[in-house]
């Protein structure tokens, strides 16, 4: 029945005939049922990426955009990945497929013996949603090795200060000033990031040093030397983003121990089996208090990451920063 329904829709677009009986148009709706039945949303990670050895058989798909989905985990099973339900993230790119190609992408999943299609929701591009169909690995995992990515090529940035809101953080990957701070270079690759946590740093936060661009007060550093706990802003991007914001932070050069503003990248582990990394100095800067508008901008960060909190919380944590 199905099938004879998309074939008379078809029919109708083809010979421009969109009127029902009483001679009103669905030609908006015709086509959109059309589009979809022709084609398939299909998420990748592995050899079918851009630049991988199988992406020919996306020549006839749009790019629709950078993804990546929680509630999985990958492995390598040589030359191509396995993915399975987990507590990871998995990072690829989403594809709008003709429907002939198909078969021949099934083919080479081994779709049904070696893998499973799975439709998923998708987050992709600036805040798109779509559902895609996963292939999903059937065999037995427990020999293979974990990996982050296919390309290992991503990285959790955590902000502690500023950065925790989006909208400044943004200026970073796109270019641009957030209120009335320095503008900011963007990056080559301006793709947002893919994904976005929010969790606790191991090492208290203070106030340090002179910033030019707020008033000459103090801003947001860690104290490497003992135990804390800082409220923190994990942004996904890749690597090569990180490290353009790294040398943003550093008036444009790669952090260094003889110089910059932030001087150490410190290692935070991982988060669903993602490296996290942050910016500071392992050295103690001078103690300095912040200016009211760079406080504003952190309890707007807060409010935004942490809606659990209250407005007396988020005092009490940040005058626990003020040394």
């Amino acid at each position: 029945m199905m099938a004879n329904i998309i074939s008379k829709f078809q029919n109708m677009e083809s010979e421009g005939n969109f009127l029902d009986p009483w001679n009103e148009s669905y030609e908006e709706d015709i086509k959109s049922i059309n589009e979809y039945f022709c084609q398939r949303q299909v998420f990748v990670y592995g050899t079918l990426m851009s630049g991988e050895a199988n992406h020919r058989y996306l020549e006839n798909a749009a790019f629709l955009g950078k993804a990546a989905i929680g509630g999985y985990d990958m492995y390598s099973v040589g030359w191509y990945p396995a993915v399975v339900s987990g507590d990871g993230l998995i990072i690829g790119e989403v594809y709008r497929v003709p429907l002939q190609d198909m078969p021949s992408i099934d083919m080479l999943e081994g779709e049904g013996s070696l893998y499973i299609k799975k439709c998923v929701s998708i987050k992709y591009g600036e805040g798109n949603t779509t559902f895609a169909f996963l292939y999903v690995y059937l065999r037995d995992c427990s020999d293979l090795k974990r990996i982050p990515s296919w390309k290992d090529d991503h990285v959790w940035y955590v902000s502690y200060g500023s950065n925790m809101l989006d909208e400044r953080f943004l200026c970073y990957i796109k270019g641009g000033s957030y209120g009335e701070s320095s503008y900011r270079r963007p990056c080559s690759d301006t793709t947002p990031p893919l994904a976005v946590r929010t969790l606790k740093i191991p090492y208290g936060m203070y106030f340090g040093h002179s910033s030019g661009s707020w008033e000459g007060c103090g801003v947001s550093f860690l104290d490497t030397t003992k135990n804390g706990k800082a409220l923190g802003v994990a942004y996904l991007i890749t690597k090569r983003q990180f490290d353009h914001v790294a040398a943003q932070e550093n008036g444009g050069t790669p952090p260094h121990e003889s110089w910059g503003w932030y001087t150490d990248i410190i290692d935070l582990g991982t988060l669903e089996g993602i490296g996290v990394k942050t910016l500071t100095n392992r050295d103690l800067r001078p103690y300095n208090e912040p200016c009211e508008e760079y406080l504003d901008t952190l309890r707007m960060g807060i409010r935004k990451n942490w809606p659990e909190m209250s407005d007396e919380e988020i005092e009490d944590y940040l005058d626990s920063c003020i040394r």
